[in-house]
């Protein structure tokens, strides 16, 4: 299942909000009618994370104990989101994204990167994934709609009952 970028969620209503904690089997998506929020938590992106990332990842990759590929399903999912560095700068201002790299670039360099490495448990976030696309295939088709007729009606709302004189 193809997850959306930040900026194709945003342009199917999807909104981002920041969640309670930084705990990344946190996420969440509740669908409206008019706009919808996916619920992230908060990540820290910095030098630290970087070296931290990649080596969580390679000892989840062991096949020592028995894991559910948390880290890597978390990072997929994040991968998934950011595309570019406007996914990043639009995380940032929502409060999800902490950036202390040199720039988004170099963020969403780090998730693309990481992302051809990671095998994700393909369960993992499976609801919140199918709830985004359920929402994306619903909603980008009449996108049109509440770009012109929705302001439209609400603009002609107040005199439309005068106008319509039987």
């Amino acid at each position: 299942m193809l997850l959306r970028n930040i900026k194709e969620l945003k342009a199917a209503g999807v909104g981002l909000k920041k969640g309670k904690t930084r705990n990344p089997s946190n996420i969440s998506f509740s669908n409206g009618w008019l706009h919808s929020k996916l619920t992230l938590p908060e990540i820290v992106v910095n030098d630290i994370t970087v070296d931290l990332m990649f080596n969580l990842i390679v000892y989840e990759r062991c096949h020592d104990f028995e894991n559910d590929y948390g880290i890597c399903s978390y990072y997929s999912f994040l991968d998934s989101l950011i595309d570019h560095p406007d996914d990043v700068k639009e995380l940032k201002s929502q409060g999800i994204l902490l950036n202390s790299l040199r720039n988004n670039e170099e963020v969403a360099n780090f998730f693309n990167t990481i992302g051809t490495a990671l095998l994700p448990e393909k369960t993992k976030y499976g609801h919140v994934r199918a709830q985004i696309e359920r929402h994306y295939n619903h909603k980008s088709l009449p996108t049109w709609l509440s770009l012109g007729i929705i302001p439209i009606l609400a603009t002609l709302g107040p005199s439309l009952p005068s106008t319509l004189q039987f």
